[in-house]
C-alpha cells in the first residue's frame, strides 16, 4: 500500500484539520482528523482539496515518491480511467 498524501487545513467550523488522501487498489479515499486523539473520518473533498492533492501528488511523482498509476487515479479524481 502506498503512503498517504497528507496536509493540514483550517476550517472555519471545525478548526485545524489533518487531511489524508489514501489509495488502496484503484480506490481513492479522503480522511480527516480534527484533533490529535480523534478518530479519522472519511469525507467528500471539495475543489480546494482536489487541487491540493493533485499538486502534492505531482510534486511527489517528480521526486519518485508516487507511482504513475496512483498519479493517474488522483488526476482522474478517483474515477475509473
Amino acid at each position: 500500500m502506498p503512503r498517504a498524501i497528507g496536509w493540514n487545513k483550517r476550517d472555519p467550523e471545525l478548526g485545524k484539520l489533518k487531511i489524508e488522501a489514501r489509495i488502496f487498489g484503484n480506490k481513492l479515499t479522503f480522511h480527516r482528523q480534527a484533533g490529535r486523539f480523534e478518530q479519522w473520518e472519511e469525507f467528500t473533498p471539495d475543489e480546494e482539496d482536489w487541487d491540493t492533492v493533485n499538486e502534492l501528488a505531482e510534486n511527489k511523482f517528480q521526486r519518485g515518491k508516487v507511482q504513475a498509476q496512483h498519479l493517474k487515479i488522483i488526476q482522474a479524481r478517483g474515477r475509473k480511467f
